[in-house]
């Protein structure tokens, strides 16, 4: 099973959850009237710790997020070949349809 997080799919669930949290670092997020830097400390297949750093002092907020990384829904070749062979019965069928009517008026 591949977990998705954004436009790619991940073989892990860790490799997932470390993705998301990448995605985080260096973001600027209001708590109240104070805006904090956002890093990560750690994480796990399940959870994602977060550091908050003050912009105006030093105050730090360290908050534990659970995350469940969703399963992924990309297409892949398999998916691919199962469309174009659709894709390819339609146009035969067309043109089966056209041959037929072509020799029905002759």
């Amino acid at each position: 099973m591949s977990y998705q997080v954004g436009d790619a799919c991940y073989s892990t669930q860790l490799a997932a959850v470390q993705a998301m949290a990448a995605g985080e670092i260096g973001k600027i997020t209001p708590i109240g009237t104070a805006s904090y830097v956002v890093d990560v400390t750690a994480t796990t297949a399940t959870s994602i710790t977060y550091l908050l750093r003050n912009v105006s002092t030093t105050a730090t907020v360290t908050k534990v997020a659970t995350v469940t990384p969703q399963t992924c829904g990309l297409l892949d070749t398999a998916d691919g070949l199962i469309i174009s062979w659709g894709i390819a019965a339609a146009w035969l069928a067309a043109y089966g349809l056209m041959f037929l009517r072509k020799g029905l008026h002759e």
